[in-house]
């Protein structure tokens, strides 16, 4: 492991009802790399990147956070999950809270700021996002676009050094997709590390320093995206002309 690496994946196995679906895959990602994992349905990839949250647990394998393995108590978690923030396909944003207090939740929860503090930072991102008028808003009243936007500063809020991302744009309208996807840039851009799921191969091989192509639980190809789109692997050129890539 170099000192710039975060996050690091080894020999990760995963198996449900006695079905491997993760089947020895091993990663490294570093400071400020947009990694994107891509495949088709089924693949495993959210499988993968969930497991690289603790939201299912390894049966085998290590993922490595600075070198380490996270402490799996609840507490360790909760600390681990701070550093390590993760933004959902459809949002979980709480219903019953409106958006300033969606924000500023887990903060407070974890004790890393005052309420003062977290309502600040939460009205400083709102207004970094273009929803500062948002703020008393419930999560009903916004659309798919605006709740993503909302669901990525939540977990912005939190200061992490590494967000997960599960298929972020792919539950929303078409043409709320261009609005979350320039929030994603802008925050590559800041020099956010990022590891992301998605089928959008446009965006990924627009946005990612590299692209990690899974298929059947394991790793084909790990390359930046020019080298993916002439790669030699027929599966893959097969995926990436379905696509017209």
């Amino acid at each position: 492991m170099n000192d710039n690496t975060i996050l690091e994946v080894c020999g990760l196995e995963k198996s449900f009802a006695g079905l491997r679906v993760i089947n020895g895959v091993s990663l490294r990602v570093s400071k400020g790399e947009v990694v994107f994992l891509v495949g088709p349905s089924g693949a495993g990839k959210s499988t993968v990147l969930r497991c690289m949250n603790f939201l299912e647990t390894p049966d085998g394998g290590e993922v490595l956070f600075h070198g380490k393995a996270p402490d799996r108590s609840e507490q360790g978690l909760n600390t681990y999950r701070s550093r390590v923030g993760m933004v959902f396909q459809h949002f979980n944003l709480f219903p019953h809270l409106n958006i300033l207090q969606n924000i500023t939740l887990a903060p407070l929860k974890c004790g890393l700021m005052s309420p003062e503090q977290a309502e600040d930072t939460a009205r400083r991102l709102l207004e970094r996002i273009g929803l500062a008028e948002k703020a008393l808003a419930y999560p009903a009243q916004l659309s798919g676009g605006q709740k993503q936007r909302v669901a990525i500063v939540r977990a912005l809020a939190m200061n992490p050094e590494l967000l997960l991302f599960d298929e972020p744009t792919s539950a929303l309208d078409p043409e709320m997709v261009g609005e979350v996807q320039t929030l994603m840039k802008e925050l590559a851009e800041d020099g956010m590390t990022m590891i992301v799921v998605s089928h959008d191969i446009a965006f990924a091989c627009d946005m990612a320093d590299r692209i990690i192509f899974l298929e059947k639980g394991r790793i084909l190809e790990d390359d930046t995206p020019e080298e993916l789109r002439s790669s030699s692997n027929a599966r893959i050129r097969e995926f990436l002309a379905l696509r017209h890539m």
